[in-house]
């Protein structure tokens, strides 16, 4: 009994101390920030040290200009790779990149693809601080690590490498790496939620964005926030038919064919305007005119015989495409459809269950208010069937084995749009078509949208940042359990006797420490008069277990879905744009708080536009056209606009109106240009004046090297006249003046040092001397829970020429 209180009371004490330090934000706002590294490169916690042995000694014989330093996360219990570069290093690599970086005005401005021969042109490149931003070196950097190829021979355990293949991927995609990740700058994530998360009523900082996260995600947030303005127009539209029109036949007759024409004229105006805006934001960000790489690396999880690459002439899986067709014919469409039946089935089964609940209110056997609990039923099963048909596109879309990463999200995107459409859309076509019920449609839409609205944002925002707290209360604990019971067994033993030492109670071992921490250092940890000092957590540590951000499929796919209610179903419900207006305002600073505080940093993407999304809108408005000229055929607009008129009438002035607004509609978009005006001059005077700047730096080039042949031809020929006065006769001899030439030694050539050049075999079992000094310091305990002050040491020297230039 006594043994149960003292443990109730040490669980109390290690409780109080933990909610101490997590409501104070002491441990989670304010970790020990990660020096000098830009990637970082995990494991699992078992992983053996001959898996760490291997591939450290190939990162550090082949990718020489990448700097690798271990470290061990005692809280968490995985292994690190800290990865970073020099700027020489960084220049090298950005131009491999093709990254593109602003020209100084003299050579014309603008953007280029950056070049080391050609490096003085470019605007800040003496900055070495302030040239690359965060994102950029991370992204360089990440490129360098995926640059690790596979020689002949390579195999880890059952592993087996095919010759030239990415390393790294390949070990992502089979566990052996955990996940290879950028960590957050502290300095601009604080600004981004000052002026960003917490800023509701501002404009987003756009530009920040996309110099932080990239041009994909900064794309994303432009694109939101175009259609969350355009947005307010059939909003104030909705607002007005809804509360201040007479609610007779005559005036709901007007209001819907009034709000229909209005909405597809609205989607129309609307999408052309973001294909200029897009345009202009991607002309300013410098992908408006990239290049598209003709050679691109399969994709890790591509898998196929070994065949040789016409291509690049080496070893790459192949596989057939008649096999990807038979399995798209013959198991994507069967399963496609398979679940067109089963959402049809529940729809059924659940509209059977809304007729017994409003048969039941009728006989006053159920309160009115039952009758609404069978279309959040349905709302939350189609939130479920959503998730389920999530997992069975990306399963297909795997299967079907697409060599190219852009070939595989294009064809994602597709099954992903095709399915979640008739997850979400079908049960409202059988109201509207089959049914013909406009006040049904009008009460499933509204108790539809605005409880997908609801538990939407709790499950991207809320539920990711209250899983994130538990993760970091969870280490916390781990940390004040190590520490009380230190404290409470120094109560009871002799002074003599020394504190525990062990490693898993302490926070981060650093392999930089070789040697344990003395007894007395030990103690002093633990017993230190600033509390604050051991709990603590790198920076590194609690981003690695923080969520990975998912690319923006969901994001983008949500907002699909909810445009789709806007369009083809709002002339029903006019408010649906409305809830749309609000979740949107709501959904803008939800996703930048998920992406700002719980979520891991991505590695930044170039991207032209929004891609196959816009496609998909395009389709969804030419849909809307359809649904809503339809939808005036069948609720009887026509009808009573034309009494005389007989069934077939009515479909041909239904066919009629939907040919002729089709016409308008691809009339607009051909009248309206994708890209604006100005950005094509501006685009042309800079290649104008970029090639004028080159031809003059030519000219001046040439110029030089025509002095320089003339005075080296000047210097021959005194040379030989004065020869030929040697050998002349002593009358004949001309005396000169002399020049005032520079007089110049000889130079003797330097007798060049024989390096031995090791072949890549040999360089990895070089390579492995150092790594058995890294995976000794792993085994040291931490003389200190915080991370050195102190820059990595990288791995490979400097070279006198780069110290003089520094």
């Amino acid at each position: 009994m006594e043994a149960r209180v003292e443990q109730a009371k040490l669980f109390g004490k290690k409780f109080a101390r933990t909610n101490k330090f997590i409501h104070t934000n002491k441990l989670w706002m304010q970790t020990i920030p990660t020096r000098d590294c830009d990637v970082l490169m995990t494991f699992p916690a078992k992983t053996d040290d001959d898996t760490l042995m291997w591939l450290l000694s190939r990162l550090r014989a082949r990718t020489p200009e990448l700097g690798v330093h271990v470290r061990h996360h005692g809280n968490t219990g995985v292994y690190g790779f800290y990865l970073t570069a020099r700027y020489s290093n960084l220049l090298k690599g950005a131009e491999d990149l093709g990254l593109r970086k602003p020209i100084k005005e003299e050579y014309g401005g603008g953007l280029k693809e950056f070049t080391c021969a050609e490096e003085g042109i470019f605007e800040g490149v003496d900055n070495k601080k302030e040239f690359f931003s965060s994102q950029q070196r991370q992204a360089i950097v990440h490129h360098m690590l995926l640059n690790l190829r596979a020689i002949e021979g390579d195999k880890l355990g059952k592993i087996k490498f095919l010759e030239a293949q990415a390393i790294v991927p390949k070990l992502l995609s089979k566990g052996i790496v955990t996940q290879v990740l950028p960590l957050h700058n502290s300095e601009a994530l604080a600004s981004l939620k000052t002026n960003w998360v917490q800023a509701v009523f501002r404009l987003q900082p756009i530009d920040d964005i996309c110099a932080y996260f990239g041009v994909k995600i900064a794309m994303y947030f432009a694109w939101l926030g175009q259609y969350t303005k355009a947005l307010i127009f059939p909003a104030l539209l909705g607002a007005v038919l809804t509360f201040y029109t007479e609610s007779n036949q005559e005036s709901e007759d007007f209001n819907f064919v009034i709000f229909t024409m209005f909405n597809i004229i609205w989607a129309t105006l609307y999408l052309e305007s973001w294909k200029r805006k897009g345009a202009e934001l991607a002309y300013h960000w410098g992908t408006l005119d990239s290049k598209h790489e003709l050679i691109e690396d399969p994709r890790p999880l591509y898998t196929g015989d070994p065949q040789i690459s016409p291509i690049s002439g080496r070893l790459e899986p192949h596989f057939p495409a008649w096999k990807r067709n038979l399995f798209r014919y013959f198991v994507t469409l069967p399963i496609i459809l398979l679940c067109l039946a089963i959402t049809f089935g529940i729809i059924l089964t659940l509209f059977e269950l809304q007729e017994f609940v409003n048969r039941q209110i009728e006989k006053e056997r159920f309160s009115g208010w039952v009758g609404v609990l069978p279309k959040i039923l349905l709302a939350l099963v189609i939130y479920v069937l959503e998730e389920f048909y999530k997992k069975i596109a990306h399963w297909l879309n795997d299967k079907e084995n697409y060599r190219l990463q852009a070939t595989f999200e294009n064809h994602l995107i597709i099954k992903l749009v095709v399915v979640q459409f008739i997850n979400n859309f079908l049960a409202l076509f059988y109201i509207a078509f089959y049914l013909q019920d406009m006040k049904r449609l009008k009460q499933t839409l509204a108790t539809t949208i605005i409880t997908k609205q609801v538990i939407g944002n709790i499950k991207e925002s809320l539920l990711p940042y209250v899983l994130e707290k538990l993760k970091v209360y969870q280490m916390t604990y781990k940390l004040v359990q190590g520490s009380v019971d230190m404290e409470d067994g120094a109560d009871d033993e002799p002074k003599t006797e020394k504190p525990k030492t062990d490693k898993e109670d302490s926070g981060t071992d650093d392999v930089e420490n070789l040697d344990a921490a003395p007894d007395d250092e030990q103690k002093e940890l633990y017993h230190s008069k600033e509390p604050n000092e051991k709990f603590t957590l790198t920076q590194a540590e609690v981003e690695s277990s923080m969520k990975t951000y998912d690319d923006t499929f969901e994001d983008y796919l949500e907002m699909f879905i909810q445009f789709g209610y806007v369009i083809l179903f709002s002339s029903a419900f006019p408010l649906a744009a409305v809830c749309a207006l609000i979740n949107n305002v709501i959904e803008i600073r939800s996703d930048a708080f998920k992406l700002c505080s719980s979520m891991q940093r991505p590695f930044s993407q170039r991207v032209e536009n929004i891609g196959t999304w816009q496609d998909a809108m395009e389709v969804m408005g030419v849909i809307g056209v359809l649904v809503n000229c339809a939808l005036l055929g069948t609720t009887g607009q026509i009808s009573r606009a034309f009494p005389g008129l007989a069934v077939a009438g009515v479909i041909l002035v239904v066919m009629f109106l939907e040919h002729f607004i089709l016409a308008i509609k691809f009339a607009i978009a051909y009248a309206i240009p994708d890209i604006p005006h100005w950005v094509s001059m501006e685009m042309a005077k800079l290649e104008y004046h970029r090639r004028e700047a080159l031809k003059k730096l030519e000219l001046a080039t040439l110029q030089s090297t025509k002095e320089n042949l003339c005075r080296e031809s000047s210097m021959s020929t005194t040379a030989a006249t004065s020869e030929n006065s040697r050998d002349a006769p002593q009358h004949q001899r001309v005396v000169e003046k002399p020049r005032s030439l520079p007089s110049e030694e000889p130079v003797k050539p330097k007798k060049q040092e024989t390096s031995r050049v090791w072949p890549p075999a040999m360089a990895d079992v070089a390579a492995n001397y150092n790594v058995f000094k890294d995976l000794e310091k792993i085994r040291s305990p931490p003389t200190s829970p915080t991370e050195p002050d102190t820059p990595i040491s990288l791995v490979t020297p400097k070279s006198d020429e780069e110290k003089k230039m520094e």
